[in-house]
């Protein structure tokens, strides 16, 4: 049964790898949508992993350890989306406050008597 096990955490040791080179691979023209999906299905593996963890062996332990040397590459990528975002959304505020200023807002209720005598 242990062989399953082990089967069963190299095959997903070996997804993962694939998975993760592909994408550091690409990381320069990837884009957010890609780099967003591939989190998604490393957390998949990631959690389909757990129900090997009591049978880890050394190999396997190595293994994770060159994965994880790769997540300082992908999270600096993962950054440099965020910065982004914040920088456009910072763009877009001071967009629509230029736009306010110039667009000026009157109340439609209000009217004006001119009286002449």
């Amino acid at each position: 049964m242990t062989h399953q096990y082990e089967e069963g955490m190299s095959s997903l040791l070996e997804q993962l790898h694939v998975l993760s080179v592909g994408i550091i691979e690409r990381l320069n023209i990837i884009s957010d949508e890609e780099l967003f999906s591939f989190i998604d299905e490393r957390e998949v593996l990631i959690k389909r992993m757990e129900m090997y963890r009591a049978e880890l062996t050394e190999e396997h332990k190595v293994q994770i350890s060159e994965l994880m040397n790769m997540d300082p590459i992908i999270l600096n990528k993962m950054d440099q989306i965020k910065q982004e975002a914040g920088q456009w959304l910072e763009r877009q505020g001071t967009i629509r406050n230029q736009q306010h200023a110039y667009h000026q807002h009157y109340v439609t209720d209000s009217f004006f008597v001119d009286r002449r005598k």
